[in-house]
């Protein structure tokens, strides 16, 4: 049995999530100093202001390519292995999100959305060849070969 989506799912899905990464990347821009930070404590790297100025220009591009379809196969395959790294560097928040388990201090359960967004992601990489409401469509690419 074949269940088709509605017609509305994949842009509503797409544009949400697109949109999501365009805030992060602005946050890293605006916020620059805290983002660093969150290299140090989550990614247990020291690195100065332009790499989280360039991770945020990064992520603001891929949060445009995918709320307007665009190179819409690869683009969701980039957006789920960045939210999946960024997902499993907070581990400890998400197993231990009240501080039970003595892996945090507690206090860190917003870190448990970090599993709707990468389930968000496996749906759009799932479905994003039948995506229809794409810039890439419009563009008469099907997402059949991207490279």
């Amino acid at each position: 049995m074949v269940v088709s989506l509605s017609r509305w799912t994949m842009p509503v899905l797409r544009v949400g999530m697109g949109i999501f990464l365009i805030l992060w990347g602005i946050d890293k821009l605006a916020a620059t100093e805290g983002s660093q930070r969150i290299f140090e404590n989550f990614y247990k790297l020291d690195v100065g202001a332009l790499v989280p100025r360039a991770a945020g220009v990064l992520e603001i591009l891929l949060g445009v390519a995918l709320a307007v379809g665009l190179l819409r196969v690869s683009v969701a395959w980039i957006s789920l292995v960045a939210n999946t790294i960024s997902t499993l560097a907070s581990w400890k928040q998400i197993l231990d999100p009240w501080g039970w388990f003595g892996l945090t201090k507690g206090g860190t359960h917003l870190f448990l959305a970090s599993l709707v967004i990468v389930a968000a992601n496996i749906v759009i990489v799932l479905n994003a060849r039948d995506d229809t409401w794409t810039l890439d469509r419009k563009f008469g690419r099907t997402g059949a070969r991207e490279h």
